[in-house]
């Protein structure tokens, strides 16, 4: 029964948000429970000044109410934003209670093709559940296994009880009580483990392998498995490591008979921590290589069309030259649709494509860099922009020293920020933050919906940034006011800061953004912010200085 203390919880907490996640994002995610939420505060760990700080933004959620913030819990947790499954938990005052291992369950054998949520709702039937991480990389692909944590021991025995070694998927789980590192069993130095793959068809159960390996000396435990693919493979225990060492020199690499098609693979086995690292050294040597290879062959293409695919991507590029590979990135988008939850592939709006030859890529740079996709030209879809593909350490490296660096504006043809008029930067300071609430990403998710409902999509707002990426002078001259001609502009140098490299890099929010385009529309000139909004270059120059200046205020 729930003690009254937990009767008044109102603050839900999410420990690890998508490193790119907007508060507006996370608003639209609760949206059904705006009316019940005071106040959202969100902990952003990617900040200007520390680029390389690797924490995930975090989010507190006060309610106005406890049922309200339990329904809330209750239905979103463990469902995607942004393609990574969210974690709702309460915000607990003592966090020993969030970090107490007593009903902190693992679970191996979680499907590939199950879902977080799926996965929530299967343990949630047991008892009430302080958090629950199921492991998955940046794609949202399943790692095979997560960690529940109950308030109550009995409920993590009953879960135990009910689904350790049942099937689920086809997939059986294992669910064991959770051991720290230094709890566990500690193998003894010697190996006498091997592990053993490319079995023949014709054994069909352990027995008989079990009669091959034996001649090297007793072994006390083994068993045969089957993976995914239906393949075949082995683990065993000898008695002894001299016994496990003679099986995979007899045996390793050898055809039990001639009529196999390949010989047995046999190696010691190894922990999963020694076979990662010794995975990630071998691809980061196989990646290393691959990037030398293709250093200037591989294109990163940005502001592609959001319903663009990779067969047409490679259609495009193929003009240039013989392409290698084509690669759209990818997340899951979370849409409710007649108040069902749906999970949409949706496009990130960039790609890669790899050349056969340098001179296709740098062809491909030629014809297509600033230009519409062929085939977009009546979207009005921004221009894509291509760049040589760039490893990650190598980004890295740049950011490394970007950040040791101070930020040092272009020389402006127009005159500074200080000299605009003061009054006129306030009133667009106030007004415009906020007026704004991505627009481009409210596009989005309406193309998505509109997909799903099979409806035209409409458009009601004749003024609207949406019909055009460039602001029209001729338009511009014809508004009777200063004002309206700043707002008109506005909406154009707004949608660009946005959009820019450096917003994304530094992750600046909704208000930081509004206070830029604040400063620009300040200056008394409509011409001077006209030439502005349509260089990008200016508009690069300005942004960097504007942050200074916000850094000194």
């Amino acid at each position: 029964m729930a003690s009254s203390q937990e009767n008044t919880k109102t603050i839900l907490f999410i420990s690890e948000l998508p490193d790119n996640i907007r508060d507006t994002e996370l608003k639209t995610f609760f949206s059904e429970y705006a009316q019940d939420i005071y106040m959202f505060q969100v902990d952003h760990s990617q900040k200007a000044h520390d680029k390389l700080n690797t924490r995930k933004p975090r989010a507190m959620i006060y309610f106005k109410d406890h049922q309200k913030a339990k329904e809330a819990r209750e239905k979103l947790n463990m469902r995607r934003l942004k393609g990574k499954a969210l974690n709702i938990m309460w915000h607990e005052r003592d966090n020993s209670v969030r970090y107490n291992n007593e009903a902190n369950l693992f679970v191996k054998g979680i499907p590939e093709d199950a879902s977080p949520r799926e996965i929530y709702e299967l343990f949630a039937q047991f008892g009430e559940i302080i958090s629950c991480k199921i492991c998955e990389d940046e794609d949202g692909n399943l790692h095979g296994y997560g960690y529940i944590n109950y308030y109550n021991l009995d409920s993590a025995e009953k879960a135990i009880a009910n689904l350790n070694k049942t099937t689920f998927k086809e997939s059986q789980l294992d669910v064991q009580h959770f051991q720290k590192k230094n709890e566990r069993f500690k193998p003894a130095s010697e190996n006498k483990s091997i592990y053993v793959k490319n079995i023949p068809n014709r054994i069909k159960d352990f027995e008989e392998l079990k009669k091959i390996f034996g001649k090297f000396g007793k072994i006390t435990w083994g068993d045969l498995f089957k993976d995914k693919a239906d393949r075949r493979f082995a683990m065993m225990d000898f008695e002894t490591s001299e016994a496990a060492r003679k099986a995979k020199e007899e045996l390793g690499d050898k055809k039990l008979e001639e009529s196999d098609e390949s010989g047995l693979y046999v190696d010691f086995l190894q922990k999963r921590s020694e076979r990662r690292r010794m995975l990630t050294s071998k691809i980061g040597d196989i990646n290393t290589k691959l990037n030398e290879e293709n250093k200037n062959c591989n294109l990163y293409i940005k502001n592609l069309p959001y319903d663009l695919t990779e067969e047409k991507l490679k259609e495009i590029f193929s003009k240039c030259g013989e392409i290698k590979s084509s690669k759209i990135g990818k997340y899951i988008l979370v849409t409710k649709v007649q108040d069902n939850f749906k999970n949409i592939v949706t496009s990130k709006g960039y790609g890669f494509v790899c050349y056969t030859k340098e001179e296709d890529a740098k062809k491909a740079i030629d014809e297509f860099n600033g230009k519409v996709l062929p085939g977009y030209e009546e979207t009005k879809r921004p221009p894509i922009i291509i760049s040589y593909f760039m490893p990650k350490y190598e980004r890295k490296q740049v950011l490394t020293k970007e950040a040791s660096q101070d930020m040092n504006p272009m020389p402006f043809v127009q005159r500074p920020f200080m000299m605009y008029n003061p009054m006129m930067f306030n009133r667009h300071m106030q007004y415009r933050a906020p007026m704004y609430k991505r627009p481009q990403q409210q596009r989005q998710n309406q193309q998505v919906h509109n997909q799903i409902q099979n409806q035209p999509e409409t458009n009601n707002n004749a003024e609207s940034v949406n019909k055009e990426d460039e602001p029209s002078f001729e338009h511009l001259e014809k508004l009777e006011s200063l004002e309206k001609q700043k707002d008109y502009l506005g909406e154009y140098l707004f949608k660009k800061i946005e959009q820019h490299p450096i917003t994304h890099s530094q992750n600046l929010d909704i208000d930081t953004i509004s206070k830029i385009t604040g400063m620009i529309l300040g200056i008394d000139n409509i011409k001077e912010i006209y030439d502005i909004t349509t260089n990008n270059d200016y508009v690069e120059a300005r942004i960097k200085e504007a942050l200074k200046l916000l850094n000194q205020g």
